[in-house]
Protein backbone atom coordinates (compact mmCIF):
# COMPACT_ATOMS: atom_id res chain seq x y z
CA UNK A 1 0.00 0.00 0.00
CA UNK A 2 1.68 3.16 -1.08
CA UNK A 3 -1.41 5.22 0.46
CA UNK A 4 -0.20 8.26 2.98
CA UNK A 5 -1.71 8.32 6.34
CA UNK A 6 -1.72 11.15 9.16
CA UNK A 7 -1.75 9.20 13.00
CA UNK A 8 -1.30 10.64 16.08
CA UNK A 9 1.33 8.81 18.44
CA UNK A 10 -0.47 7.21 21.24
CA UNK A 11 2.12 5.82 23.53
CA UNK A 12 6.29 6.37 23.43
CA UNK A 13 7.89 3.96 25.63
CA UNK A 14 12.16 4.62 26.59
CA UNK A 15 14.05 1.40 25.82
CA UNK A 16 17.54 3.48 26.87
CA UNK A 17 18.69 6.62 27.04
CA UNK A 18 18.18 7.29 22.68
CA UNK A 19 16.13 4.19 21.95
CA UNK A 20 12.56 4.93 22.04
CA UNK A 21 9.57 2.44 20.70
CA UNK A 22 6.75 4.49 19.04
CA UNK A 23 3.01 3.26 18.75
CA UNK A 24 -0.33 4.25 16.89
CA UNK A 25 -3.26 3.19 16.92
CA UNK A 26 -4.03 1.61 13.14
CA UNK A 27 -5.04 -1.57 11.40
CA UNK A 28 -1.96 -1.84 9.50
CA UNK A 29 -2.16 -5.67 8.86
CA UNK A 30 1.57 -5.87 8.73
CA UNK A 31 3.78 -9.30 8.84
CA UNK A 32 7.17 -9.49 10.73
CA UNK A 33 9.96 -8.24 8.82
CA UNK A 34 8.05 -5.97 6.93
CA UNK A 35 8.38 -2.12 7.44
CA UNK A 36 7.12 1.85 7.11
CA UNK A 37 7.96 5.01 5.43
CA UNK A 38 7.54 7.70 8.26
CA UNK A 39 7.60 11.32 8.15
CA UNK A 40 7.27 14.25 10.43
CA UNK A 41 6.05 16.55 8.01
CA UNK A 42 9.44 18.84 8.58
CA UNK A 43 11.61 17.22 5.47
CA UNK A 44 12.79 13.76 4.78
CA UNK A 45 10.74 10.44 5.10
CA UNK A 46 12.34 7.33 6.70
CA UNK A 47 11.99 3.85 7.01
CA UNK A 48 11.50 1.66 10.35
CA UNK A 49 11.30 -1.95 10.71
CA UNK A 50 7.58 -2.94 12.90
CA UNK A 51 8.77 -3.91 16.04
CA UNK A 52 5.17 -5.12 17.49
CA UNK A 53 1.89 -5.13 15.24
CA UNK A 54 -1.91 -6.14 16.96
CA UNK A 55 -5.07 -5.85 15.87
CA UNK A 56 -5.69 -2.44 16.04
CA UNK A 57 -2.23 -0.97 16.70
CA UNK A 58 1.40 -0.81 15.82
CA UNK A 59 5.04 0.13 16.98
CA UNK A 60 8.21 0.88 15.76
CA UNK A 61 11.56 1.12 18.02
CA UNK A 62 14.06 4.10 17.14
CA UNK A 63 17.36 5.05 17.80
CA UNK A 64 18.69 8.52 18.04
CA UNK A 65 20.92 8.86 15.33
CA UNK A 66 20.47 11.85 12.98
CA UNK A 67 18.58 14.86 12.60
CA UNK A 68 15.14 12.87 11.58
CA UNK A 69 15.25 11.34 14.63
CA UNK A 70 16.50 13.93 17.25
CA UNK A 71 13.32 15.23 15.82
CA UNK A 72 11.39 12.18 16.06
CA UNK A 73 12.74 12.09 19.64
CA UNK A 74 11.35 15.45 20.42
CA UNK A 75 7.63 14.67 19.74
CA UNK A 76 5.06 13.54 22.58
CA UNK A 77 1.96 11.71 22.92
CA UNK A 78 -0.88 12.82 20.26
CA UNK A 79 2.04 14.48 17.72
CA UNK A 80 0.93 13.53 14.39
CA UNK A 81 3.36 11.75 12.06
CA UNK A 82 2.62 10.33 8.46
CA UNK A 83 3.12 6.53 7.21
CA UNK A 84 3.07 4.81 4.18
CA UNK A 85 2.98 0.83 4.34
CA UNK A 86 3.54 -1.78 5.65
CA UNK A 87 6.05 -2.83 2.68
CA UNK A 88 8.98 -5.47 2.02
CA UNK A 89 8.80 -9.03 1.97
CA UNK A 90 7.86 -10.89 5.49
CA UNK A 91 9.48 -14.13 7.30
CA UNK A 92 9.01 -17.14 6.71
CA UNK A 93 6.84 -18.54 9.98
CA UNK A 94 8.10 -21.79 10.57
CA UNK A 95 6.31 -23.83 14.00
CA UNK A 96 9.81 -25.98 14.28
CA UNK A 97 12.59 -25.76 16.31
CA UNK A 98 13.63 -22.38 15.36
CA UNK A 99 16.32 -19.87 17.00
CA UNK A 100 16.52 -16.17 16.36
CA UNK A 101 19.96 -13.69 16.23
CA UNK A 102 19.23 -10.43 17.19
CA UNK A 103 22.11 -7.62 17.18
CA UNK A 104 21.51 -3.62 18.79
CA UNK A 105 18.59 -2.18 18.16
CA UNK A 106 18.45 -3.74 14.94
CA UNK A 107 16.52 -7.09 16.80
CA UNK A 108 13.05 -5.66 17.78
CA UNK A 109 11.77 -7.01 14.43
CA UNK A 110 12.18 -10.22 15.81
CA UNK A 111 9.80 -9.50 18.82
CA UNK A 112 6.91 -9.19 16.30
CA UNK A 113 8.30 -12.63 14.80
CA UNK A 114 8.53 -14.62 18.13
CA UNK A 115 4.58 -13.83 18.85
CA UNK A 116 3.82 -15.35 15.49
CA UNK A 117 6.19 -18.44 15.67
CA UNK A 118 4.59 -18.72 19.46
CA UNK A 119 1.30 -19.00 17.78
CA UNK A 120 2.31 -21.26 15.07
CA UNK A 121 3.66 -23.66 17.42
CA UNK A 122 7.43 -23.19 17.16
CA UNK A 123 9.92 -24.14 19.49
CA UNK A 124 11.73 -20.87 19.72
CA UNK A 125 15.20 -19.54 21.40
CA UNK A 126 16.61 -15.86 21.27
CA UNK A 127 20.02 -14.71 21.55
CA UNK A 128 20.19 -11.23 21.93
CA UNK A 129 23.59 -8.53 21.54
CA UNK A 130 24.73 -5.31 21.21
CA UNK A 131 27.91 -3.82 21.86
CA UNK A 132 26.65 -2.12 25.53
CA UNK A 133 23.84 -2.39 27.55
CA UNK A 134 22.33 1.35 26.22
CA UNK A 135 22.17 -0.58 22.20
CA UNK A 136 20.43 -3.70 24.75
CA UNK A 137 16.96 -3.78 23.62
CA UNK A 138 13.50 -5.82 24.47
CA UNK A 139 15.02 -8.20 27.12
CA UNK A 140 12.57 -8.15 29.15
CA UNK A 141 9.83 -8.42 26.62
CA UNK A 142 11.26 -11.29 25.16
CA UNK A 143 11.80 -12.92 28.61
CA UNK A 144 8.01 -12.33 29.42
CA UNK A 145 7.12 -14.64 26.07
CA UNK A 146 7.64 -17.48 28.35
CA UNK A 147 11.28 -18.90 25.52
CA UNK A 148 14.67 -19.44 25.57
CA UNK A 149 16.84 -16.15 25.65
CA UNK A 150 19.98 -15.29 26.59
CA UNK A 151 21.58 -11.68 25.38
CA UNK A 152 25.43 -10.61 25.50
CA UNK A 153 27.61 -6.97 25.18
CA UNK A 154 30.76 -7.08 23.46
CA UNK A 155 31.65 -4.90 26.71
CA UNK A 156 31.08 -7.43 28.73
CA UNK A 157 28.51 -5.62 30.96
CA UNK A 158 26.54 -7.85 31.60
CA UNK A 159 28.59 -10.59 32.96
CA UNK A 160 29.54 -11.61 29.61
CA UNK A 161 31.59 -10.50 26.81
CA UNK A 162 31.07 -11.65 23.35
CA UNK A 163 28.14 -10.66 20.35
CA UNK A 164 24.98 -12.59 19.77
CA UNK A 165 27.36 -14.59 17.25
CA UNK A 166 28.84 -15.95 19.54
CA UNK A 167 25.87 -17.22 21.39
CA UNK A 168 24.36 -18.52 18.45
CA UNK A 169 27.76 -20.83 17.15
CA UNK A 170 26.98 -22.34 21.22
CA UNK A 171 23.76 -22.71 20.60
CA UNK A 172 24.27 -24.60 17.17
CA UNK A 173 26.66 -26.89 18.75
CA UNK A 174 24.96 -27.89 21.80
CA UNK A 175 20.82 -28.30 19.73
CA UNK A 176 19.58 -28.80 16.14
CA UNK A 177 17.21 -26.15 14.98
CA UNK A 178 15.25 -26.65 11.88
CA UNK A 179 15.52 -22.99 10.66
CA UNK A 180 17.22 -19.71 11.97
CA UNK A 181 16.27 -15.77 11.63
CA UNK A 182 18.31 -13.19 12.17
CA UNK A 183 18.12 -8.93 12.47
CA UNK A 184 20.81 -6.58 13.17
CA UNK A 185 23.84 -5.33 11.31
CA UNK A 186 25.11 -6.82 8.21
CA UNK A 187 28.53 -7.61 9.70
CA UNK A 188 26.69 -9.71 12.01
CA UNK A 189 24.74 -11.59 9.92
CA UNK A 190 27.86 -12.25 7.68
CA UNK A 191 29.66 -13.45 10.77
CA UNK A 192 26.57 -15.04 11.39
CA UNK A 193 26.60 -16.86 7.86
CA UNK A 194 29.77 -18.40 8.68
CA UNK A 195 28.62 -20.86 11.42
CA UNK A 196 25.30 -21.42 10.11
CA UNK A 197 26.22 -24.52 8.29
CA UNK A 198 23.31 -26.06 6.28
CA UNK A 199 20.86 -24.86 8.28
CA UNK A 200 18.02 -23.14 6.43
CA UNK A 201 17.89 -18.96 7.02
CA UNK A 202 16.47 -15.80 6.67
CA UNK A 203 17.82 -12.60 7.17
CA UNK A 204 16.21 -8.95 7.51
CA UNK A 205 18.60 -6.57 5.59
CA UNK A 206 18.67 -2.86 6.36
CA UNK A 207 19.61 -0.62 3.30
CA UNK A 208 19.21 3.35 2.88
CA UNK A 209 15.59 3.51 1.38
CA UNK A 210 14.31 6.76 -0.74
CA UNK A 211 10.56 5.36 -2.36
CA UNK A 212 9.78 1.75 -0.55
CA UNK A 213 8.02 0.69 -3.71
CA UNK A 214 10.95 -0.41 -5.95
CA UNK A 215 11.39 2.56 -8.54
CA UNK A 216 14.98 4.73 -7.03
CA UNK A 217 16.69 1.45 -7.19
CA UNK A 218 18.89 3.20 -4.13
CA UNK A 219 18.20 -0.69 -1.85
CA UNK A 220 19.82 -2.74 -4.88
CA UNK A 221 21.99 -5.11 -4.20
CA UNK A 222 24.49 -6.79 -6.73
CA UNK A 223 24.63 -8.61 -8.44
CA UNK A 224 20.57 -9.82 -8.51
CA UNK A 225 19.20 -6.46 -8.53
CA UNK A 226 17.08 -7.27 -5.45
CA UNK A 227 15.23 -4.55 -4.23
CA UNK A 228 15.40 -4.61 -0.50
CA UNK A 229 12.05 -2.47 -0.52
CA UNK A 230 9.75 -4.88 -2.49
CA UNK A 231 11.93 -8.49 -2.45
CA UNK A 232 13.25 -7.74 0.67
CA UNK A 233 13.93 -6.77 3.51
CA UNK A 234 13.65 -10.14 4.45
CA UNK A 235 15.58 -12.24 2.37
CA UNK A 236 15.75 -16.25 2.36
CA UNK A 237 19.53 -18.42 2.33
CA UNK A 238 19.18 -19.13 -1.59
CA UNK A 239 18.87 -15.34 -2.44
CA UNK A 240 21.86 -14.34 0.26
CA UNK A 241 24.37 -16.74 -1.10
CA UNK A 242 24.34 -15.52 -4.60
CA UNK A 243 24.94 -11.11 -3.35
CA UNK A 244 28.58 -10.49 -3.52
CA UNK A 245 27.83 -7.31 -2.20
CA UNK A 246 26.79 -9.17 1.69
CA UNK A 247 28.93 -7.74 4.21
CA UNK A 248 31.12 -5.99 2.04
CA UNK A 249 29.37 -2.59 0.84
CA UNK A 250 26.82 -0.50 0.96
CA UNK A 251 25.31 2.37 -0.99
CA UNK A 252 24.84 6.02 0.33
CA UNK A 253 21.67 8.57 -0.82
CA UNK A 254 23.88 9.13 -4.04
CA UNK A 255 23.87 5.50 -4.66
CA UNK A 256 28.27 5.49 -4.38
CA UNK A 257 29.52 2.39 -3.05
CA UNK A 258 30.80 2.64 0.94
CA UNK A 259 32.82 -0.49 2.15
CA UNK A 260 32.30 -1.67 5.71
Amino acid sequence: MDKRITLKISKIEDETKDIKTFTFNHKLNAKPGQFIMLTDFEGGEKPFSISDCSENEFSITVKKIGEFTSRLFQKGVGDYMSVRGAFGSSFFVSNGKVLLVGGGYGSPPLYFLAKKLLKAGANIAVVNGAQTKDDLVFCDRFSKLGIKYQNITEAGCLGRKGTSVDLAKGALTKEKFDFIYAAGPEMMMKALQGVIGEVDYEFLFERYMKCAIGICGNCTMDPLGIRLCVEGPVLPKKIIEQLTEFGKYRRDASGKRIRY
